[in-house]
């Protein structure tokens, strides 16, 4: 009898959430986004602050990225929301983007 393997348990159907103040954000992380997110941000030529707010654009939606976009945060709390959005999608910890955006940005 051959195995059968199963994805059945596996599927995850919840929507990750990001809270910023008292507001909560749903978060896109299909995979067709996350594609959409890897490509605006494959671009080297790319202004680093378009590619973040695209990114925010397609996790969080165009309402929710124009509200942030509206709060005029300062830029450290930007990109620190940036790596939450990357942490939600891909289903990783936070510190861990954050290590390599770190990395990223020292070697730049």
């Amino acid at each position: 009898m051959a195995k059968l393997y199963t994805l059945d348990d596996k599927l995850l159907t919840e929507v990750p959430e990001i809270r910023v103040g008292d507001k909560v954000y749903p978060v896109d992380n299909r995979q067709k986004t996350v594609q959409a997110i890897q490509r605006a941000m494959e671009d080297p030529q790319a202004d680093p602050s378009a590619q973040m707010s695209a990114a925010l654009r397609l996790a969080l939606g165009e309402a929710a990225e124009r509200e942030l976009t509206a709060r005029n945060l300062p830029y450290p709390a930007v990109q620190a929301l940036f790596a939450l959005v990357l942490a939600a999608v891909t289903g990783e910890e936070a510190e861990a983007v954050e290590r390599r955006f770190r990395k990223a940005r020292a070697e730049a």
